[in-house]
Formats: C-alpha cells, structure tokens, sequence
C-alpha cells in the first residue's frame, strides 16, 4: 500500500514500482491488473497535468500470520482523488 501511494510517490514510479514488487515477491495480490491499468491511467493523466491523490479508507485481515505456513488475505480500499 505504501508504494501505491499518491503522493509522495508519482503515478509513473508508483507504476513502475508495483510491477517490480509483484514479480520480487510474486505475491497474489487478486487486484494486482486492476490496480495496474489504474495506475497507467493516472500516469497519464499526471503527465498532461492533472496529478491525483491515493488515500487509503481501510485495511483489513482476514486472519493474523505468524508462521510462514500461516495464510491470510487482505481487503483493502482506497480512493482517488484530483
């Protein structure tokens, strides 16, 4: 969530950013092209001008981990704004 982040981040790092994440960490983040077209858009929006803000309204666990065994999904939702 950090890295999606608008700002400090830029739409364009961010962008960039999160696709490196995903394929360190192959994480199965459910939302993960959604959120990519998302981010591509607000690139380009922010490169005619029209930089946005990502704020983040709530996260929640399904379940605490602490063994790696343990699974867990996250719900997160966020909005944005110009």
């Amino acid at each position: 969530m950090e890295i999606l982040t608008l700002p400090p981040s830029e739409a364009s790092r961010a962008h960039n950013d999160f696709s490196e994440y995903l394929v360190r960490t192959k994480n199965t983040i459910c939302g993960r092209h959604p959120i990519g077209v998302l981010l591509g858009a607000l690139s380009e929006l922010e490169n005619g001008g029209r930089p946005a803000e990502i704020k983040w309204v709530r996260y929640e666990q399904s379940s605490k981990c602490f063994d790696i065994r343990d699974s867990s999904v996250s719900y997160a939702s966020a909005y944005v704004k110009f």
